[in-house]
């Protein structure tokens, strides 16, 4: 098990703080889905006569929502009333059970415990509800999750939907953890003064490494057993 810790101050200085809600990113985080996501992208644009998009591609988009994404490798605008979106989700929700049927092991353990000890949890994900919802249901979390939040197509709005949740359930930023896998959630949860655990156990998440450590995660995790005990200790 491997737990690499960043603190930005010493530990004669580190304050004591009560978490109220832990707001977790879906893809990477939860489960093993960005695989999926890359693969239905490419399928739904080759279902449609289009060239197959390389996986590269398709991830040079990731941060917009399904739309967004869609919307750039065909080359059209988001809010097209063409675009194809309804074939991407058909797509998607074909494949999943296929290429990620399944969070990761203990997710939903992880969940229930912490709704034991009285810490609220939400989503917010890059996703649409169109695949967003389906992932989570999919997963077995609707009972958990109190709060969604999704993204856009025209920007990576994660740090508004955590400040929109913070302002829904009266928090402050010290009170509240994010947990997420990519380089822009680390720099989106410090633009609202949210900490954040980078989550680092997902088949994809050693090709972010170095992106992820040069931005000071508050924490980074490669052992997803790793997660409920760091939680609960804060």
């Amino acid at each position: 098990m491997f737990l690499y810790i960043v603190a930005q101050c010493s530990s004669a200085t580190i304050p004591t703080f009560m978490i109220k809600a832990v707001i977790f990113d879906l893809d990477g985080t939860l489960g093993d889905t960005l695989p999926l996501c890359v693969e239905a992208y490419r399928d739904c644009v080759a279902g449609l006569g289009h060239p197959r998009p390389t996986a590269e591609k398709v991830v040079s988009f990731f941060g917009l929502n399904d739309s967004g994404v869609l919307a750039g490798l065909l080359d059209m605008q988001p809010d097209d009333p063409a675009l194809p979106i309804r074939s991407f989700v058909e797509s998607y929700v074909r494949l999943q059970p296929t290429l990620a049927a399944t969070p990761f092991p203990g997710t939903v353990e992880m969940m229930r415990a912490l709704r034991a000890a009285g810490i609220r949890i939400g989503i917010i994900s890059g996703k649409e509800h169109h695949t967003g919802n389906p992932t989570i249901s999919l997963f077995g979390l609707d009972e958990f999750v109190e709060w969604r939040g999704f993204g856009s197509a025209t920007r990576n709005c994660k740090h508004e939907r955590l400040a929109e949740v913070m302002k829904e359930w009266n928090l402050r930023p010290d009170e509240i953890i994010y947990v997420g896998d990519a380089p822009s959630d680390i720099e989106l949860s410090h633009r609202v003064g949210v900490r954040i655990i980078n989550a680092a156990w997902a088949s994809t998440a050693a090709q972010e490494e170095a992106a992820c450590l040069a931005l000071n995660p508050d924490w980074r995790l490669t052992d997803f057993s790793s997660l409920l005990p760091l939680i609960l200790s804060l």
